[in-house]
């Protein structure tokens, strides 16, 4: 389980973060990221994000569930993937009362009330600032027993389900494929 609030704190108490931040001032907290496909919580590992708005780069640091373990620098100033005019919002700590956990039990519940056959087999979960809604979520994403893709989006002071929609994962792929049509099937070159 990871508290944002208490484990930013660990990873500001680090070594790694106190070398990395006295040369980078101008960086600002971007985002939690998790791919939770362990047995046991504590063997995940979070990747924080800091923005560098002066070069648009990136900055990830590991940060391990298990708060025994230290975090580490995992990746420095690398590309953000995104249009070149759009921003990337510093992400606000103050009104997160959900961990983890939490906003997965809601989520959960959502998939159940709303998709009664499907269950989730691995979690994808992103805190971060939403551009169009502009507020700080809970984007969560499960990969379902049925090979969908179900995603919630979760005030993370409140436990609103503010958006929540189930796709097949093969339209999906569909999506991201250059070329392709909702319809069509993807054509060689």
């Amino acid at each position: 389980m990871i508290d944002p609030k208490k484990d930013l704190h660990r990873l500001k108490d680090s070594k790694e973060y106190k070398e990395w931040i006295a040369t980078h001032k101008e960086s600002y907290l971007s985002d939690f990221f998790c791919i939770l496909d362990k047995e046991s919580s504590d063997d995940n590992i979070w990747q924080i994000d800091y923005y560098n708005p002066s070069n648009d780069t990136m900055t990830s640091f590991e940060l391990p569930a298990d708060k025994r373990k230290k975090c580490k620098l995992k990746e420095k100033e690398s590309k953000v993937f995104k249009p070149e005019a759009d921003k990337v919002n510093e992400l606000i700590l103050e009104k997160i009362k959900l961990n983890d956990k939490e906003v997965m039990d809601i989520a959960k519940e959502v998939l159940k009330e709303k998709h009664p056959g499907e269950q989730a087999i691995k979690t994808i979960l992103i805190l971060q600032h939403n551009r169009e809604l502009d507020v700080p979520i809970w984007n969560l994403t499960f990969m379902t027993t049925g090979l969908n893709m179900f995603n919630a989006k979760i005030e993370p002071s409140s436990g609103k389900v503010l958006e929540s929609s189930l796709k097949s994962a093969m339209s999906l792929k569909k999506e991201m494929l250059p070329g392709t049509k909702k319809d069509s099937k993807p054509t060689a070159s």
